[in-house]
């Protein structure tokens, strides 16, 4: 069974493949999820899961305060590193578990997660973490890729993302999402539905891998291809295999106190 202390080793392990990834600095879509949680110079912005902080330090530059949290050293000390390079002294980072943020209640104006939730077993708890972090009133925002629906697609999908990266633990569907909202008595106020288009290759080695992971990782690869069903989620362009990701974006207000 997978276990904390073993997403904890890959990540400190891949924390700088991890920064130096293409979709972990895709600048594109750090604005767009800014602009979609309208994040604004009166806000006190966490983030949750943060990586090496991409998303925290961009939206320092449009908030007045930014913390990011992480379950691993490696990834917080990236992050630290990235944001003394940018000079951003809004930007500060601490590790935590997630599942338990040992941060004061009713904090932040703004809570986000960021491609994080697929890894999280226990993601309710985290969430409702997330919202009692939030102020009353304040924003709350998850991204993350989505399940394809299908279940001979999710069933191979799944086997892909645990060979490539063992910290996988599940694509969570929109019902789960919404599910995270209501639960919590967070009201819904925005929601956006995208395909990301991913270079296989290059989302291989964003974690470290080995020879024998890539061996496995490149038979299960060609049984895909090979299936008519699942390799309408694969295209080529410009001679780069591409893989289809669903992603779901979805927002919404913590109740005002009453």
């Amino acid at each position: 069974m997978r276990t904390n202390r073993a997403v904890v080793e890959q990540f400190d392990a891949g924390a700088e493949h991890f920064d130096n990834w293409s979709v972990t600095k895709d600048e594109r879509t750090l604005r767009g999820l800014a602009e979609f949680c309208e994040l604004g110079p009166d806000d006190d912005l966490l983030d949750v899961a943060c990586g090496t902080g991409a998303m925290a330090l961009h939206g320092a530059r449009l908030v007045r305060t930014v913390t990011g949290v992480d379950i691993s050293e490696g990834m917080i000390a990236v992050a630290r590193r990235n944001a003394a390079g940018r000079g951003l002294d809004n930007a500060s980072f601490e590790c935590h578990d997630v599942e338990r943020l040992g941060l004061r209640s009713d904090r932040f104006s703004a809570v986000v997660s960021r491609s994080a939730f697929h890894h999280m077993a226990r993601y309710q708890d985290v969430f409702a973490g997330m919202v009692r972090c939030c102020r009353p009133g304040g924003l709350l925002c998850v991204q993350d890729v989505m399940a394809y629906g299908d279940e001979k697609k999710d069933r191979y999908f799944e086997e892909m993302e645990r060979l490539i990266d063992r910290s996988h633990h599940l694509t969570y569907g929109k019902r789960e999402f919404f599910g995270l909202f209501k639960d919590n008595g967070v009201r819904v106020t925005g929601l956006f539905e995208s395909e990301s288009l991913l270079d296989f290759h290059d989302y291989v080695e964003h974690v470290a891998q080995t020879e024998e992971s890539r061996a496995r990782i490149g038979g299960l690869l060609a049984t895909g291809l090979a299936d008519p069903d699942v390799a309408t989620e694969f295209t080529w362009h410009e001679d780069r295999l591409m893989w289809r990701r669903k992603v779901c974006t979805i927002r919404g207000r913590k109740a005002d106190r009453t």
